[in-house]
């Protein structure tokens, strides 16, 4: 009785089934079968197929925890979760979504250069290893020598991807940065920030810059202009140093003829250079063959720039005299013509003495040419001692009154 009732129990096989199947069973027979097969709860979760390893678990441990039944290869056909327990069926299915939740995969692309690739990655992969480990993501670097191809930022956490990109990004920007100082007193950076913040706010948006502008009270902290264009970055920086220049700016112009200028500006520009350097002005030289325009001398302390001015006129004073010294003149002094014979002297002892001590040269007129002119040539310092001598050495034989510049 027991057996036959634990039989009664059982559910209908696929076996029994097959067996009860046939001409025998009786209309009560099979109501009795249907009373025996027990009815179960079913539920259908949508996936894609690429998902089904995760249910499955390695060697099929998962599926096999959670007894579910799938088809693999069938296309995005639904999982079925059945069971004879209503509430477990349930937290089966439940179960699998959030298994399957987890695995979906978010992905974000970045577009950057291939030159920036490095900076991602890292020295020995460094960076993007660590990227990797903070965010719980993956990246994907494209190969090098490929063109321009983004990369890739993948991972189950939404939130964590997309910090993941954001850090990269803020690599790639960072590392393509120009950036500009401009020295610049703090009394001038009303001048760059302009009414309201306007100046400033033009130079921005016209130049695709950022202007970093130091804390009121810091003391003369440099401008910093930065932007991904060197180009527009430069000459935004041009643009502020303008505005100051014009600001703040002395002039003293200095006039000099154009073959001074070579004086000012030096070998290879080192003389103009360092007048710069020393006195922190600009030196404005007027182009080769202008016709002496003036040197302009500009900066921002007055005193250095009329120290600077100074300089350059006392280098010029020097140059001009040096050039004087050193250039070959001729003067003419009037001596009676009978009183040649004194200057040329016995055997010409008297011309020769003067013309090697003084190293200068002097032409008497022919003896058949009456004239009182004596040419004397020689540097200028020569020729003017060599006239004083000649002067003397007549008066010291005659009583001839000359002019007392004698």
């Amino acid at each position: 009785n027991i057996k036959s009732e634990r039989r009664q129990h059982q559910p209908v096989t696929k076996m029994t089934e097959k067996k009860a199947k046939g001409p025998t069973v009786t209309p009560q027979l099979a109501r009795m079968r249907g009373q025996w097969v027990q009815e179960t709860t079913e539920v259908t979760i949508k996936a894609p197929n690429n998902m089904l390893g995760v249910v499955v678990g390695p060697g099929g441990s998962t599926i096999k925890e959670i007894q579910e039944k799938y088809k693999k290869g069938s296309k995005d056909q639904p999982l079925r979760v059945v069971g004879l327990d209503k509430g477990l069926v349930h937290d089966a299915a439940d179960h699998i979504k959030a298994l399957v939740q987890k695995a979906v995969t978010t992905t974000v692309t970045i577009t950057a250069p291939n030159n920036m690739l490095g900076v991602v990655v890292g020295p020995g992969g460094s960076t993007i290893k660590e990227i990797q480990e903070k965010y719980k993501v993956r990246v994907f670097v494209p190969q090098k020598g490929s063109k321009d191809q983004p990369l890739r930022v993948e991972g189950p956490d939404k939130g964590l991807v997309h910090d993941a990109a954001d850090h990269i990004k803020a690599l790639a920007q960072k590392a393509v940065t120009t950036t500009v100082t401009i020295t610049a007193p703090n009394n001038m950076l009303g001048v760059v920030v302009g009414p309201g913040g306007s100046t400033i706010k033009e130079i921005q948006e016209k130049y695709k810059v950022r202007v970093f502008v130091p804390q009121k009270g810091s003391k003369d902290q440099p401008l910093r202009v930065e932007g991904p264009d060197k180009g527009l970055v430069h000459d935004a920086a041009d643009h502020i140093k303008a505005l100051v220049q014009k600001a703040v700016t002395t002039t003293v112009t200095i006039t000099a003829p154009n073959n001074m200028l070579g004086v000012v500006v030096g070998p290879g520009g080192s003389t103009i250079k360092k007048i710069q350097e020393k006195y922190k002005v600009w030196v404005f030289v007027p182009q080769k063959g202008s016709k002496d325009q003036p040197l302009r001398v500009e900066g921002l302390d007055k005193g250095l720039v009329q120290d600077a001015a100074v300089h350059i006129e006392s280098l010029m004073a020097y140059e001009k005299e040096r050039r004087r010294l050193s250039t070959p003149v001729s003067e003419t002094v009037f001596i009676p013509k009978a009183h040649h014979g004194l200057i040329i002297g016995r055997q010409g002892q008297n011309i020769r003495y003067l013309s090697l001590t003084r190293r200068i040269t002097i032409v008497l007129p022919p003896k058949n040419v009456i004239s009182d002119e004596v040419t004397v040539t020689g540097l200028p310092d020569q020729v003017d001692q060599g006239v004083r001598d000649l002067v003397n050495l007549v008066k010291s034989s005659t009583h001839i009154c000359y002019n007392s510049d004698f």
